[in-house]
């Protein structure tokens, strides 16, 4: 989701900064070569890799769309509340 990422909302139009931000966080836990600032990124990528040794692909999918609907949320409740690095 690195480069596709962000294609798929610049194709889109896309421009909610949360979802950028997590585009940011997830190039960086993909690719890990420091061109954001992203401390979750590491985190994420352990989470991730972890998941895909122990379940399949429909239920790593389902977990991690759960995952990113919460780091969405705390990342929208920091955006609101002043508190976040965008």
């Amino acid at each position: 989701m690195t480069a596709a990422s962000k294609t798929i909302l610049r194709r889109y139009e896309l421009t909610d900064p949360v979802l950028w931000q997590i585009a940011h966080m997830v190039h960086e836990a993909d690719l890990a070569d420091d061109k954001f600032d992203s401390p979750e990124a590491p985190g994420l990528d352990v989470i991730c890799r972890g998941l895909s040794l122990v379940a399949g692909d429909d239920e790593v999918l389902t977990l991690t769309r759960t995952l990113f609907d919460g780091l969405y949320e705390h990342q929208r409740h920091a955006l609101l509340h002043g508190n976040n690095r965008l």
